[in-house]
């Protein structure tokens, strides 16, 4: 009768366990040292600063600093932090240098660039909320389509900017002037001069006039994409709650 007890109590231990080593993992360190951070069994990856220089590098350094902090309304340290509290102190303590407090400030703050010209350290913009004009999220990038932003739900996080609900939910971009910029307009006029090769010009298809065009019946029916409407809605109901 012991012995089916103690095997019993072993089997009990051994499924503990087992679920203890399922939960999500969350392992963060301050510094200069690796930082991961699997949450929910999908690890994302942090940009590699080993190919960064200059204040690219700072910004992104700083901000890495801050993976795992939780979120906290009006907070701007690593007890808790919001996200316009986030790109405040990553600008400050990166580079010295001083922008508004809130997001929609921020945005003001920034000149205007399209998400096409994005280049690490940007600051990238969302209206989380039901009116899409107002700036309520804010962001910084960190290259290959990522950024570092503090979550509502999850703290300080990197996420991609292809992802639905960020997707759905983007404003604007902007740029923090700094001493780097005139290296920065320097690429972008390269990048302007480049010619691109010449394209050969495809011939169109003769049309036969004597052949009439498909004409639709009365009784065919018409045709749209309706998850793409009933998606558009859910995302725009969706995103008021978050953020």
């Amino acid at each position: 009768m012991k012995s089916i007890r103690l095997i019993s109590y072993i089997c009990v231990v051994a499924t503990v366990l087992s679920l203890a080593g399922c939960r999500s993992s969350r392992r963060v360190v301050r510094g200069n040292e690796a930082v991961s951070t699997t949450v929910g069994g999908l690890d994302r990856s942090r940009p590699d600063t080993r190919k960064m220089q200059g204040e690219d590098k700072k910004l992104v350094d700083e901000a890495l600093t801050w993976l795992g902090t939780p979120y906290r309304y009006g907070g701007s340290d690593y007890n808790g932090t919001d996200c316009s509290g986030l790109t405040m102190e990553v600008y400050r303590k990166a580079l010295g240098i001083k922008i508004p407090r809130s997001s929609r400030e921020q945005q003001q703050f920034c000149k205007s660039i399209s998400k096409g010209a994005l280049m690490i350290g940007d600051l990238v913009f969302f209206s989380t909320g039901r009116d899409k004009n107002r700036v309520s999220h804010v962001g910084m990038y960190v290259g290959d389509g990522k950024i570092v932003h503090a979550s509502g739900s999850k703290g300080v996080i990197i996420s991609n900017m292809g992802e639905r609900y960020y997707a759905s939910t983007y404003h604007s971009s902007g740029h923090v002037g700094r001493s780097s910029d005139k290296h920065r307009n320097n690429n972008k006029n390269k990048k302007e001069k480049q010619v691109a090769p010449p394209t050969t010009p495809v011939a169109e298809p003769e049309v036969n006039p004597s052949t009439p065009a498909p004409q639709r019946m009365e009784t065919d029916p018409l045709r749209f994409n309706m998850n793409q409407e009933v998606e558009a809605r859910i995302d725009s109901i969706y995103s008021s709650f978050l953020d």
